[in-house]
This record gives C-alpha cells, sequence and structure tokens, in this order.
C-alpha cells in the first residue's frame, strides 16, 4: 500500500487512543479466557493422569471455553493486519486500482455476511433449546458470539471500505 493509504491522519490516532482503554479490557477479557481453557486442559491431565481419577467437566468445559475464546478474538481482539491475505493480484495493481478493489472486496464481504446475519441470529437463537451433556450449559451462551461476530466483521468492513476510498480521493490522479 502507498503511504496516502497508510497515513491514518490526526483524528485517527486520536479515535485510537481514546479506545485503548477498551481494547486492553477487551484484550484481557480474551486472554483470561485463554487462559481458563489452559488451566482446565492441564488440570484435565493432571487428574487423568497423576491422581487417576478424571473429572467429567474437564472435557466439555475447554471445548466451550476455546469456542468462545476464538469467537470473541475474531471479533474483538484482531485486527485487519493480523489476517492472512492474499496479495498477489492486487500487489501488482496501480495504488488507485487497489484501493478501489480493496473497499468493493470490502464492500462484498460486508453484504454477504449482513444478508447472512439474520439466518446466523437465528441459529443462535436456536441453540437455546440445547444443553450441553455434562455441564448443563445452554448452548446459546456459547454461541452468542458467532452473530456478534458476524456484525463485527460487518462493521469492520465497511470501515475498510470506507478508509479504501477516502484513500482513493487523496491519491492524486495517474500516481
Amino acid at each position: 500500500m502507498n503511504a496516502a493509504s497508510q497515513d491514518p491522519g490526526p483524528a485517527a490516532m486520536r479515535a485510537s487512543r481514546a479506545w485503548r482503554p477498551v481494547r486492553a479490557v477487551v484484550d484481557a477479557l480474551g486472554t483470561a479466557v485463554f487462559a481458563t481453557v489452559f488451566v482446565a486442559i492441564n488440570l484435565q491431565v493432571f487428574m487423568r493422569y497423576a491422581v487417576q481419577q478424571p473429572v467429567s467437566w474437564s472435557e466439555e468445559f475447554p471445548t466451550l471455553a476455546f469456542t468462545i475464546a476464538v469467537l470473541w478474538a475474531a471479533a474483538l481482539m484482531l485486527k485487519a493486519s493480523d489476517h492472512i491475505l492474499f496479495e498477489l493480484l492486487t500487489d501488482l495493481m496501480p495504488p488507485r486500482l487497489r484501493l478501489a478493489v480493496g473497499a468493493v472486496a470490502a464492500l462484498a464481504v460486508a453484504g454477504l455476511f449482513a444478508a447472512a446475519l439474520p439466518a446466523i441470529l437465528d441459529f443462535a437463537l436456536y441453540m437455546k433449546a440445547l444443553r450441553s451433556p455434562i455441564l448443563r450449559i445452554r448452548y446459546d451462551y456459547v454461541y452468542v458470539f458467532f452473530p456478534f461476530f458476524i456484525g463485527a466483521l460487518v462493521l469492520r468492513s465497511l470501515f475498510d471500505a470506507w478508509c479504501g476510498l477516502r484513500g482513493l480521493a487523496r491519491i492524486r490522479p495517474g500516481a
């Protein structure tokens, strides 16, 4: 990407600073859930092999907690730069076309996931009828993050499209 699309500008820098405390809380919660998964798995191994008395909940809890942790991290913790990108074709494009293609792609992603959001929300609400076999936790508590993740993805894609179009407006024609 070129310098015009990478320069966040003073307004973006102020907004970034304002969100730091929120990001710190989100990161801490996500880290705590991952740490809980780690502790539960180690407890499971210890109880099974050292004490010779496995606890049944320790098999189900890490799976549920890991599901929540992955959805939480994908929805709130990962930045766009943390994702894997296939830029073979876009790297060959001129800067204006690259930004335009990126904006169109981001709008397409936002539109497709926004269209799927009602069905995903319906699925998550349907999961209220099901419970985990051992802990008896309602699955809608586990999968509530899935529609949230999709909604966050839609908002992030719209923001990426807006940034691409704004960057496109900043580049001089012929660049």
